[in-house]
């Protein structure tokens, strides 16, 4: 199979005893990242803004990344703007859904795949648009093929539940199954709490769906989808 070491890598989440396979952290020099920001340059200043948010580098400041973060949206930042969004969603800035709604629009319209795959949980929530889970599936899906692997773990969620579609555990497990591969972390908890025993009857059917879906949205072709997290 293809992709069967990223298999093996989301079983191995879900699972104990599957070796798991090992990825890499992005090495990011504060001083030349912060160089630039002074510089008045965008993408460093949102990068900036995601070493505070994230604590990569620095001592964790979340103010401190609201206002690097603003301040590069304000310049047309995609990243900026999503991650601003992000901010206003989770209550850690200022603002209303709405609010947050309009920085994901914004981003998503310069293809950034996060921002499309957070359209498609505002979405599905109701949150400062109206709630509808046709509209999440297609942000979703547009997300995945993009590159987000929260795009696809948002599918199996409405798969799952039954939102806007028929309720299918197999095609959940099977959609979170893919995303974990791609390093969705909340993909990996829902394979944790509802996957079958790998070897099993079950599980059989799951892996070859899953395989079917990773073909159709380019896992495991180049790059890949990237995980859910803050990358550029």
């Amino acid at each position: 199979m293809r992709i069967l070491s990223n298999f093996l890598a989301a079983a191995a989440l879900a699972f104990p005893g599957v070796p798991a396979i090992a990825g890499e952290t992005p090495v990011f020099s504060y001083a030349s990242i912060a160089a630039d920001a002074d510089a008045g340059d965008p993408e460093a200043t949102a990068t900036l803004g995601w070493m505070y948010e994230t604590g990569e580098g620095v001592v964790r400041d979340p103010t401190r990344a609201a206002e690097l973060y603003r301040a590069a949206a304000a310049k047309d930042d995609a990243f900026a703007q999503w991650r601003m969004g992000v901010m206003i969603d989770e209550g850690k800035m200022a603002g209303s859904h709405e609010d947050a709604v309009l920085l994901f629009r914004k981003a998503a319209a310069q293809k950034l795949a996060g921002a499309m795959a957070s359209l498609g949980v505002m979405h599905a929530r109701g949150a400062g648009v109206e709630r509808d889970y046709e509209a999440a599936m297609r942000y979703y899906q547009a997300a995945a093929r993009m590159g987000s692997a929260h795009g696809l773990e948002g599918m199996g969620v409405l798969y799952a539940n039954g939102q806007g579609v028929q309720r299918d555990m197999g095609e959940a497990l099977a959609h979170w199954l893919v995303a974990a591969s791609a390093g969705d972390a909340d993909a990996a908890a829902l394979l944790i709490q509802f996957m079958p025993a790998s070897g099993t009857p079950e599980a059989a059917p799951i892996f070859a769906r899953a395989s079917t879906i990773a073909d159709a949205y380019g896992v495991g072709e180049g790059e890949g989808p990237q995980s859910a997290g803050l990358q550029r």
